[in-house]
């Protein structure tokens, strides 16, 4: 008699709320190949530049480019509602591209423009800490004017303006956070009980259970996987040295050499834990909600590991080169009202928002959902089981990723 898995607290609720976004924003990411293009990026990061702002001519063309990753809006079939609802209270249009699919490959096609100062084609784009970082130290974006922003100053959540996002922008002068996506462990629920006799995996140290063997994927960011692993060593990545990477790494590659990671991919590793070859690994935990929901039933499930988790967020930044950042700001701080955050969670947008006042409104529609911890984290988890990879220099963003790209590449 075959038994359907006992369906996961965390993720049930979520997968009524998904249906219309079956695919994720971080599914989209390439897999190996990405490694390789973030070692050459890495290999020629430029240095601090000293740009001049572009003349703002907001107030007299009253339109504004934001370029985003995919499944990252209400309505991706066009019909955009809240972007809408914006354009109709504020007189600005806004044209909305999904443009970005990969962060490196994103700055592949505008570097040059940042270098310049000149227009890039977006006003306003939303990329990832690390990047954010790399165009921050680089001196390409604009710092943000908060007096045009009240929603902003109202409604960050404090966690996003110094635990994540202090480290690689103090203050958030430059850069202020969309989305926060959590790295966790998954795991195959009826595989994994069949070959270790467990109902989940409690600590990183069950993924290098000798029964799961040639079972075990990781995530081809190199900060996500690196990262649960030495938090699960007990190492603080918000404060690591090169020691500490370089001890970890190590112990990836002697995982990897052993045959213990079967493979280290991007876009793909879903598949794998869908059809069973994957039985346990770090992912990301929004893939999960994905692939539940094509399945029909809660095969896999996460954890957060009390040792910790990695999050990151995908921020907005505003380019020197852009000629609309007053419209920009105000299509930033548009999104950062309660009640618009409320709509893009409850409509299937399912990341975490930085924007205080959500989660009760999300709780009123369906409680179920705004108490789901992938979705609206507690102070607690924060606290304990969420951390943020440190910032790097560009010279440790260049061995660091060489030094990845070398362990992994080919290992798929």
């Amino acid at each position: 008699m075959n038994q359907q898995p006992n369906q996961d607290p965390i993720l049930k609720d979520l997968i009524a709320s998904a249906k219309n976004s079956q695919v994720t924003r971080r599914g989209l990411l390439a897999g190996g190949g990405a490694i390789s293009i973030a070692a050459l990026l890495a290999a020629c990061a430029p240095g601090k530049k000293t740009l001049s702002p572009a003349k703002d001519i907001s107030a007299t063309d009253k339109q504004v480019i934001w370029d985003n990753w995919p499944y990252y809006m209400d309505g991706e079939d066009g019909s955009f509602p809240t972007l809408k609802a914006f354009q109709k209270e504020s007189g600005i249009t806004v044209h909305y591209n999904i443009n970005v699919d990969d962060n490196n490959t994103y700055f592949a096609r505008i570097k040059n423009q940042l270098a310049a100062g000149s227009d890039t084609g977006a006003d306003t784009m939303c990329l990832t800490d690390w990047m954010i970082a790399r165009l921050i130290n680089s001196g390409y974006v604009q710092e943000l004017d908060y007096t045009a922003m009240p929603n902003v100053s109202a409604n960050l959540l404090p966690s996003f303006k110094t635990t994540f996002g202090g480290s690689f922008d103090p203050g958030r002068k430059y850069s202020l956070p969309w989305k926060g996506i959590v790295a966790a462990i998954g795991y195959h629920k009826a595989n994994y009980k069949k070959l270790t006799g467990k109902d989940a995996p409690a600590t990183l140290e069950d993924l290098w259970n000798p029964a799961l063997k040639g079972k075990v994927e990781v995530l081809s960011e190199m900060r996500d996987t690196l990262g649960v692993m030495m938090m699960g060593a007990g190492i603080n990545i918000e404060s690591f040295t090169s020691d500490d990477f370089h001890n970890t790494l190590d112990k990836f590659t002697s995982l990897v050499s052993s045959g213990q990671i079967r493979g280290i991919k991007g876009n793909s590793y879903i598949e794998d834990y869908k059809n069973g070859d994957a039985v346990a690994g770090i992912v990301w935990a929004g893939d999960l909600i994905g692939a539940n929901i094509e399945l029909g039933s809660d095969v896999l499930g996460v954890v957060l590991l009390d040792s910790g988790s990695t999050f990151a967020c995908d921020n907005f930044v505003i380019p020197m080169g852009s000629p609309h950042k007053a419209n920009a700001e105000a299509v930033i701080d548009y999104y950062f009202q309660p009640e618009v955050a409320a709509k893009l969670a409850l409509a299937g947008v399912n990341y975490v928002t930085p924007v205080a006042g959500a989660k009760e409104l999300v709780i009123a529609e369906n409680p179920s959902l705004g108490n789901n911890p992938l979705m609206f984290p507690t102070d607690e988890i924060f606290a304990t089981k969420l951390k943020q990879f440190r910032a790097l220099t560009p010279k440790e963003d260049n061995e660091f990723s060489k030094a990845w790209s070398d362990a992994a590449n080919g290992v798929v």
